[in-house]
């Protein structure tokens, strides 16, 4: 059944009460410390005496009008002067059954208190610690005040401190936007007209488009970037085939490789007599590595006097009046182990006479084997 509590001819009854001022209150339990005599506790001899004032305990106030006296036995005991809540009693109209002065005792050590959640069951005990002592033959030692203090005064002077400093921060936020007209609203969104500074980074999905520079980097970051200075990882761009080369491109500059011809293999050096009967000079050269008589073919030569101008790539020289003279391979030859090279000069006329002239000199050679 619905039942109103702050409503016309109906009763605000105390659990409600009771869950309104402990809400209020933190759940802090204390004596008033500006009404009457905060109920001060003080002992003589074997009796205990709680001096008038209020309390509030779980939301629910008592009050000592006066002062009451409280015999505490001779017993050597550990104690605590506690107020007890029991809601499982009964009250009447003339009298307070559920709550009392009580000591409780222990032989070995302070007795733990009974603290059942009152405000949310409405039902249990609650205990609340006023003070603390032995007792002897001879009567109270070791006495310790155990009040704690709700100081209402206070309490309105914290709410109005942290009100003033909430009020003082949103201040100082809103003063901080250039011209105080341009807000983003988290439910409606907006517009926002100048420059938004995030030192503490960007978190969410951001769609649309994004112009300027970003820096930074997420491992989540999808899409196509209009333009870049650099990409992440550097990537290397090679050539394999007849041609081979490879270089490292991460597009922040220019980048040029160097590429070799992967079948084709350079012989150099230089050839000299003593000539043989026919006037030819020869020589023994080794293959280079990887080349065999089997795998390779000439494809050019060229030779050169050491001390002429003799051009590359003939080794001859053909001039206006219609001959032909210089030194030329007469063979090639691709053995098992080796290559044979072995060159003659030869003088070929206008007239179309064949001359063979024997070598006198060094020529330099170059023989280009390619691989089949």
């Amino acid at each position: 059944m619905l039942k109103g509590y702050v409503f016309s001819k109906q009763l605000f009854e105390n659990p409600i009460f009771a869950l309104f001022i402990n809400t209020f209150l933190n759940g802090e339990n204390g004596v008033s410390n500006n009404y009457l005599n905060g109920m001060e506790v003080t002992y003589s001899g074997s009796t205990l005496t709680v001096n008038s004032g209020a309390v509030c305990i779980q939301g629910r106030f008592l009050g000592e009008d006066t002062s009451t006296q409280i015999a505490t036995g001779t017993n050597n005991a550990y104690c605590k002067l506690v107020i007890e809540i029991d809601l499982d009693k009964q009250n009447t109209e003339s009298q307070l059954n559920q709550a009392s002065y009580k000591v409780i005792t222990s032989a070995s050590g302070y007795p733990e208190l009974t603290k059942t959640n009152i405000v949310k069951n409405v039902s249990g005990i609650y205990q609340y610690e006023l003070a603390r002592f032995r007792t002897t033959a001879s009567g109270i030692t070791d006495f310790q005040d155990m009040r704690t203090f709700l100081d209402f005064d206070s309490i309105f002077e914290e709410i109005r401190q942290q009100y003033g400093e909430v009020l003082q921060e949103l201040e100082d936020e809103l003063a901080s936007v250039v011209d105080g007209s341009d807000y983003l609203l988290k439910s409606a969104g907006g517009t926002v007209e100048g420059e938004i500074i995030a030192n503490g980074g960007v978190r969410g999905d951001l769609t649309g488009n994004v112009t300027g520079n970003v820096s930074g980097s997420s491992g989540s970051c999808t899409g196509n970037a209009a333009t870049a200075t650099k990409i992440q990882t550097a990537r290397s761009i090679s050539l394999s085939g007849d041609v081979t080369g490879s270089v490292s491109f991460d597009g922040s500059k220019n980048v040029s490789m160097t590429t070799n011809l992967a079948n084709v293999a350079v012989l150099s050096g230089t050839i000299s007599g003593p000539a043989d009967s026919n006037g030819s000079y020869s020589k023994t050269i080794s293959y280079p590595a990887g080349y065999n008589q089997s795998n390779c073919i000439v494809i050019g030569w060229a030779l050169e006097l050491s001390n002429s101008a003799t051009i590359w790539g003939t080794g001859m020289t053909l001039d206006s009046g219609g001959y032909v003279a210089g030194a030329m391979p007469t063979s090639i030859s691709m053995r098992n182990d080796n290559i044979n090279f072995k060159i003659r000069n030869v003088y070929v006329s206008s007239d179309g006479t064949v001359f063979s002239i024997p070598l006198t000199g060094t020529y330099s050679y170059k023989i280009i084997l390619m691989k089949i």
